[in-house]
């Protein structure tokens, strides 16, 4: 049967749609709770830590609503944290390893060791959560820690001098390859580039057979990568 409906009863029909919708976007928010009420502060900044020094902070979280939460900690990178722990005062460890808390405020103690054999200009990325029983980051951090020192102190030697090698996350880049006809290439740890057009070095010195550059730190091990040379730290 064909029902023909008045133009207001298809404007009720829009306010109780538009009163559904508001209905169920409230739901959701009460169905996350403490997700736009938490606070963390006193969160840990950027910092370096010595080759066996172990680092400690606290950070206050605050404006949950009352329930129970979970807290993570992880890294990324080339630094070498050992022992990276999170705990929650007060707060529990659930029988499958998963610190937590019950309220809606707590401290966290974060806590590792920067290793031993750590070496100088490495770093790594502290990555803080604390989430809900739905999964849901309610507060998160991040900073960086690194191993202070010069992750590069030899000089290398580039087209007769000495130069301050720099470190790139990785390893000391000394040196973009020059612009030229000539093939870049390492040879017994030093730098070269083929000859261009009648034998002519468009830079470096002739040695006869090639274009030197210059040459790795004694006891370094030189190399080619991305159009630039490079020694390992």
């Amino acid at each position: 049967m064909h029902i023909n409906h008045s133009s207001s009863s298809c404007r009720s029909c829009a306010s109780r749609g538009w009163l559904f919708v508001a209905i169920a976007a409230l739901a959701l928010v009460v169905a996350a709770p403490g997700r736009a009420e938490a606070q963390c502060t006193s969160l840990p900044t950027n910092t370096s830590v010595s080759p066996g020094s172990a680092y400690m902070d606290t950070i206050d979280v605050s404006g949950l609503a009352y329930g129970t939460y979970y807290v993570s900690a992880s890294f990324t990178g080339s630094a070498g944290l050992i022992n990276l722990a999170l705990s929650a005062a007060p707060g529990f460890t659930n029988s499958s390893g998963q610190k937590g808390f019950i309220g809606s405020s707590t401290t966290l103690y974060l806590s590792f060791i920067m290793a031993s054999g750590a070496l100088p200009g490495r770093y790594s990325t502290v990555s803080l959560h604390v989430y809900n029983t739905l999964g849901q980051t309610v507060c998160s951090s991040s900073f960086v820690v690194s191993v202070p020192g010069d992750a590069c102190p030899l000089d290398a030697y580039w087209d007769g001098s000495n130069i301050d090698a720099w470190f790139d996350g990785a390893n000391c880049y000394v040196h973009e390859v020059p612009a030229g006809d000539g093939t870049p290439f390492v040879h017994n740890n030093s730098y070269y580039v083929s000859t261009g057009p009648n034998n002519v070095c468009e830079a470096g010195f002739f040695d006869s057979a090639n274009c030197y550059l210059g040459s790795a730190p004694s006891g370094k091990t030189g190399f080619l990568h991305g159009g630039a040379f490079y020694y390992i730290p």
